[in-house]
């Protein structure tokens, strides 16, 4: 037989609770007006107290001015009924308010959140090496005395995970839906898992008998026919793709199936996209996560019942009596337990928001530029105004940026180069008026780089670009260049007048070319020297011809001259003229 009721075992259904502070009760003096206790799905729990207090006539609020309710004390909550109270929330105080409302009435607001808050305080960098997700789990909480974690196990082991200026809770919860996690956060433990909703329900509503308040939504919009994702495989030059048409193992309440739904909208896929690299297995998991969160924010709502401390974030609720189209199982996302005038309720809520936690929260990230100004969005177009005098001496050259402001100089800006150190590297700086792309550190507009050049019809480039590609190079405004060709695969060195340096490996050929029309070529029929006029080659000590065949030398005069001995030798001499033949010395000695 279905339970159509809350259970309630009380004799007198009166509800209670015990507010234990740093393990000590609460002054029973202290009248408290109401309590709520919030769990929910990705989200840190949150305890809030409103205690009477404030006396206009003494000018004070005794209890707030108090040691005993101030912020970092531990706080317990239990509740129940007739004094059978158990634990629902244990964390610490993190704020406290007083009000005074137009109507005289005044209070003290206590608010308390879990000690897993720690988490969410302060922005981190660290490099997380060889870590699965789950692993990371246990990593980041373990930096927090007082805290536990439980992850569900995962698989992929990254070489690194970057955590860049974001607190750890973010980060854990970010890495847990890539994985298509869920975190559920109770007394200090940290749980990642994986929705099962093939467990029993912990509770069943009726309409018509346990429900007080009831609403539920069946939204389209969120539901998918088909989720794939893509990102880049630099190693194999293609995309990895994944992709899924049905959350695994999930049922779904109602009598219209988040497929059927999704005809509406007709969107074949929903794609995720990487342009990074993410791994197949990586995307895998992603495709999952986004499907089953659709799933899950296929109905949404809350009920109200009255008070129960058997339900939490993670279970199951059976719905009945509300319909077809809403009817079944439901996956609990959040339970509130509030006592009000001393009237103790439960609001259940049920689906999953389907928007991805990132898209939630906007300060996951920092702001631009730190938050320190206004940021500026992208790349820039400037226009280069001076090369030199730098005020700092920072090798900074002065762009101005005309979509800022087109009649101002500028604003100095550092200069982005193939290689750079103390006194070495590349050094090619724009020209005077050249259009430059500008991009900015941390997104603030004070803090410019020169990224790069750029051409255009009105500052056209030295060469046409083809498809093939075959012409590379570097051409300055005099002319002089330095000229790559792949397909005769050659390389030129020249100036305007004519002198030339070419590398010809299809010739086989080296030429040295001077604007004299001096010429050494290198080829393979051997080296040739050139020259209009006069080659001289002039030797500080020793000078060796040798030719491993003939030895020839010719010219219209040949005169050789020592100032010391001449000698010749070889196996065979001979001496010959046409005319007279002239031998002269102070002795001559033949044989």
């Amino acid at each position: 037989m279905e339970e159509l009721l809350i259970p309630n075992t009380s004799q007198h259904d009166v509800s209670s609770f015990d507010l234990l502070v740093n393990n000590n009760p609460i002054n029973p003096a202290y009248e408290i007006m109401s309590l709520c206790i919030t769990h929910e799905i990705n989200r840190i729990p949150l305890a809030q107290i409103i205690i009477r207090d404030g006396d206009a006539s003494e000018s004070n609020f005794e209890i707030s001015e108090s040691d005993d309710l101030i912020p970092g004390k531990k706080i317990t909550i239990k509740i129940g009924r007739d004094g059978n109270n158990e634990q629902s929330f244990k964390g610490i105080i993190t704020k406290q308010t007083i009000k005074v409302k137009s109507n005289g009435d005044t209070a003290l607001y206590i608010e308390c959140r879990d000690e897993s808050v720690k988490m969410t305080i302060g922005r981190k960098n660290k490099y997380h090496e060889n870590v699965k997700d789950s692993q990371l789990v246990d990593d980041l909480v373990g930096q927090y005395p007082g805290l536990s974690a439980d992850p569900q196990e995962t698989t992929v082991t990254h070489k690194e995970l970057v955590q860049h200026n974001i607190s750890d809770w973010d980060f854990l919860l970010l890495r847990s839906e890539a994985n298509g996690l869920l975190v559920n956060v109770t007394d200090g433990s940290i749980k990642t898992l994986r929705p099962n909703t093939s467990t029993q329900p912990a509770l069943q509503v009726n309409y018509g008998s346990s429900v007080l308040e009831f609403e539920a939504e069946m939204d389209a919009r969120s539901q998918w026919k088909n989720v794939n994702a893509s990102s880049w495989d630099y190693a194999n030059q293609r995309l990895f793709e994944a992709d899924t048409s049905e959350a695994s193992s999930f049922s779904q309440n109602g009598n219209i199936a988040g497929s059927t739904l999704a005809e509406t909208i007709n969107l074949d896929n929903y794609h995720l996209q990487h342009s990074g690299h993410v791994t197949e297995q990586e995307l895998q998991s992603w495709v999952d996560g986004v499907m089953l969160r659709s799933r899950l924010a296929k109905i949404r709502g809350m009920a109200r019942v009255s008070g129960f401390s058997g339900i939490h974030p993670g279970d199951m609720v059976k719905l009945t009596g509300v319909g077809k189209r809403f009817k079944g199982n439901a996956f609990v996302t959040g339970v509130r337990q509030e006592i009000v005038n001393n009237v103790w309720e439960t609001h259940i809520q049920f689906g999953l928001d389907p928007e991805r936690f990132a898209s939630v929260f906007k300060d996951i990230t920092d702001p631009l530029s730190a938050g320190l100004m206004g940021g500026i969005h992208g790349l820039q177009i400037g226009k280069v105004v001076h090369l030199s005098n730098d005020p700092d001496g920072e090798d900074r050259i002065l762009v101005k940026i005309p979509t800022i402001d087109n009649n101002a100089q500028g604003i100095w800006s550092r200069v982005a180069c193939l290689d750079a150190g103390e006194e070495r590297g590349t050094f090619f700086r724009p020209e005077l008026d050249d259009e430059v792309i500008v991009g900015f550190i941390n997104d603030d507009p004070n803090d410019a780089i020169v990224l790069g050049m750029l051409n255009s019809s009105a500052k056209p480039a030295p060469l046409q670009g083809n498809d093939d590609n075959h012409e590379k190079g570097i051409f300055t405004r005099s002319k002089m260049r330095v000229h790559f060709n792949d397909q005769t695969k050659t390389i030129t060195i020249d100036t305007p007048a004519g002198n030339s340096i070419k590398l010809d490996e299809q010739g086989k050929t080296v030429e040295i070319k001077d604007q004299n029309q001096n010429k050494v070529t290198m080829s393979t029929t051997g080296v040739k020297m050139e020259s209009p006029k006069n080659i001289d080659i002039e030797a500080g000590v020793n000078l060796t011809l040798k030719a491993g065949a003939s030895l020839t030398i010719g010219g219209m005069t040949l005169s050789i001259k020592a100032d010391g001995n001449i000698s010749m030798e070889g196996a065979l001499a001979k001496l010959s003229a046409s005319g007279i033949t002239e031998v002269k010395g102070s002795l001559v000695k033949i044989n």
